[in-house]
Parts: structure tokens; C-alpha cells; sequence
């Protein structure tokens, strides 16, 4: 059993003093931008009603062309009618506007920059902070970043206006500073950034991450696309893209889980595509015949097991199908159990090596914890694999 740890006086005293208050860390219920997918914010959060934790910088990492900007828009969508200061740096200067006020973003009531220039990026962030009083202010100021790839230093530009081809070395260093500062400051921030090929290696991430390792360590989520496929109709005609993308990164959700999303070309970013597995296999819908599922709550009789409503694979991403299972605890707490951290139990909560060792050892389990967490048979076991990342 645990020892019993005596009431610090001094942690008491401090607790209460104004100077230090803004800096205390307060336990408060996580707050969320929503991304306007199931999918991606499951991947994100680990929660189908998550997203983009507020107060915390996330950075979705995509190719050319696979919806990266439009969860970008669409983060800035949600930001926007829940009434948060919103600012957009535009560092390709290839921000929509038209379909940022078709999404219902008043643009004139919005600040967008254009620049790629670090300093003046930094300041930007200095000075729209100093309109906030404390960290719970600032929290509440969205920052949309699109993209970090273009971020330059003033020295390229010197370089450039002297003729030197000469390759500038620091980038990476002036990257981690900024995202240092963005990471100071506590803004809800959204990092829109480039892959690149991982050359030469068989086996892992096919795409690398750039821009210093900093975003990376300071990011409290990554999501990163690692492949693009057609999205076709039945009758063969292509109607958009089906990505692939997994948690790259995350202190909410499981590292490493995959799942799909859907771009339209006409209609940006499905809300409802990619938890069709999910959901047959959590058992709240099932597959009556080929390419066909219905809802086991919604669209069978309870009485006799009659199926009453049987909808094709390619008319059930809707909202009429899926905002009741959106709705349902079993499909949530599924969903949760797969994708979040919630559910996670420490090993070191049971495991505490310097509490065991006063234990006598007739009391100590020979079970593995590693086999108690995971509920593995004893014919599995542990396999390491090499990490891509140095």
C-alpha cells in the first residue's frame, strides 16, 4: 500500500499567492475545436465530440492536395462561431476567403496576415497577446498557421538580395524559436505543414515531418497523411480523394492508429466518412448483404430481428445515418477504448519498484505487467521495433 504523503504547508501558501496565480496550473475539463469530421477528430483527440485541444498547438502534416488547408478552414470555421478572437497567418498567401464566408466567417471580422517572415510572425504573436491579461484570455485566441513548410528567416532574404547561393544552415534553429514562442504565449494554434520523402528507408514512416524538431515537442497533437487513393462513384467517375492518416503524435490519443477520410471535390471534407469498420465492429451496425449495413438501434425491429431499412455503402455517409451513432454511448465508449488514453491504466500505479522492494516475496505477482495491460496469452510477447526517428 501506498504511504501517506503529509500536507506541505509551503505548497498551501503558495496556492494563494496572487503574483504566482496566473502561472498555477488549474485542473479544468479539456476543451475542444471541433474539425467537423468524426474521424479526424478521433484522430486529433481520441473523442468522435473532440478535436483540436484549446490552449494547446496541434499540426496537421499533409502532401500537396490532401485536405490539410480545408481542416485547417475548418478548425478555423468552429473557432470562429464560438466567438474566440481568430488569426490567420497565411504564409503561401493563398488564404480562400470566398470559401472561408461561404462556411459562414465573417472575414472582415477575422485578422489575416500575409508573410513568411519569422520576426515578423514573432511579432505578430507579441502583440496580440499583449491585449490579453492572463493565460485563460489567451487561450481563447485562435491561431491558424498555413503553412510552416514556406516560414523563412531574414537572413535567406539577405542572402537572396546579394546574390548568394549559398544554403542557410539555421533554418531549423529559427523554427524552434518560434514555435518556443507560440508554445509561451498558450494560444489555441493550428500548424498546417508539409511532408517531405523519407529516402531510403523500407520500413516506417514513408513521410518526414520538417521545420526543427521544436514543433514537434511542443505540438499537442500530430496527425500525419501518409497516402492519397481515388474516391470513385458507381458508375467509375472519380468524385474526390480517400486519405490515410494516422496519430503521428498525441497525449490524448494512441499513438500510431490509422483510419481514412474523405475529400470531395464537391464538398470538401466528408463529416461522416471513415467509421464504417468502426461501427460494424463495435456492433452497433451490421452488414445484411453485399455493400449493404443497417443501425442495430435504428433500422431493425427489436421484436422479431426484421431488418426494416438496408442502406448502400454509398448513400449512408449522411447525417441522417450517423449523427444518432454519433450520439450512442456504446459506439462512443468503443471508440474511445480503440483511439483515446483514457482508459489507460499506468503499470507504475500497481508496479512501483521502490514500494515493492519492501514487500515481502511471498505477496509479489508473477505475472508481467506487460501481459496484464495488454491481456495477452502467453504465446505472445514483446516485439521491438526500430524507430524511425533519431
Amino acid at each position: 500500500m501506498a504511504k501517506q504523503v503529509k500536507r506541505n504547508p509551503l505548497v498551501d501558501k503558495l496556492r494563494k499567492d496572487k503574483k504566482l496565480l496566473d502561472l498555477m496550473h488549474v485542473e479544468s475539463v479539456e476543451e475542444h475545436l471541433s474539425l467537423n469530421s468524426g474521424i479526424i477528430n478521433l484522430l486529433f483527440s481520441g473523442k468522435i465530440t473532440g478535436g483540436i485541444k484549446k490552449g494547446k498547438i496541434s499540426t496537421i502534416a499533409a502532401d500537396s492536395s490532401w485536405g490539410k488547408s480545408l481542416i485547417g478552414l475548418n478548425a478555423l470555421v468552429s473557432a470562429y462561431k464560438s466567438g474566440m478572437t481568430c488569426v490567420v497567418i497565411d504564409t503561401e498567401n493563398a488564404f480562400n476567403k470566398e470559401l472561408a464566408t461561404e462556411l459562414g466567417v465573417d472575414v472582415d471580422n477575422i485578422l489575416i496576415y500575409e508573410t513568411s517572415i519569422i520576426p515578423e510572425i514573432q511579432k505578430i504573436f507579441a502583440l496580440i497577446n499583449a491585449e490579453f491579461k492572463n493565460k485563460k484570455e489567451r487561450k481563447e485566441v485562435f491561431f491558424l498557421i498555413d503553412s510552416w513548410g514556406t516560414i523563412v528567416e531574414t537572413q535567406v532574404l539577405d542572402k537572396a538580395e546579394e546574390g548568394s547561393s549559398a544554403v542557410n544552415m539555421q533554418s531549423a534553429k529559427f523554427k524552434n524559436a518560434l514555435a518556443n514562442l507560440i508554445n509561451a504565449y498558450g494560444n489555441t494554434t493550428l500548424v498546417v505543414n508539409h511532408v517531405y520523402d523519407n529516402i531510403g528507408v523500407m520500413f516506417g514512416e514513408k513521410y518526414v515531418i520538417p521545420g526543427g524538431k521544436r514543433l514537434r515537442f511542443n505540438s499537442d497533437s500530430i496527425v500525419l497523411c501518409s497516402s492519397a487513393s481515388k474516391a470513385k462513384d458507381k458508375s467509375g467517375n472519380i468524385i474526390g480523394k480517400i486519405i490515410t492518416a494516422s496519430i503521428n503524435k498525441s497525449r490524448s490519443a494512441k499513438e500510431f492508429q490509422k483510419a481514412k477520410f474523405l475529400i470531395e471535390h464537391n464538398g470538401g471534407i466528408n463529416p461522416f466518412f471513415g467509421l464504417l469498420e468502426d461501427s460494424v465492429e463495435s456492433g452497433v451496425v451490421v452488414k445484411t448483404k453485399n455493400a449493404h449495413f443497417a443501425r442495430v438501434d435504428h433500422d431493425i425491429d427489436k421484436e422479431t430481428g426484421e431488418v426494416l431499412t438496408h442502406w448502400h455503402e454509398r448513400d449512408l455517409y449522411c447525417a441522417k445515418f450517423w449523427i444518432p451513432l454519433y450520439k450512442s454511448k456504446k459506439f462512443n465508449d468503443f471508440l474511445e477504448a480503440k483511439y483515446a488514453y483514457f482508459e489507460t491504466e499506468l503499470t507504475a500505479v500497481s508496479d512501483n519498484i521502490m514500494e515493492l522492494l519492501e514487500v515481502d516475496e511471498s505477496e509479489l505477482s508473477s505475472v508481467s505487467c506487460y501481459h496484464t495491460k495488454k491481456k495477452l496469452s502467453e504465446k505472445d510477447s514483446v516485439i521491438e521495433e526500430e524507430d524511425d526517428e533519431e
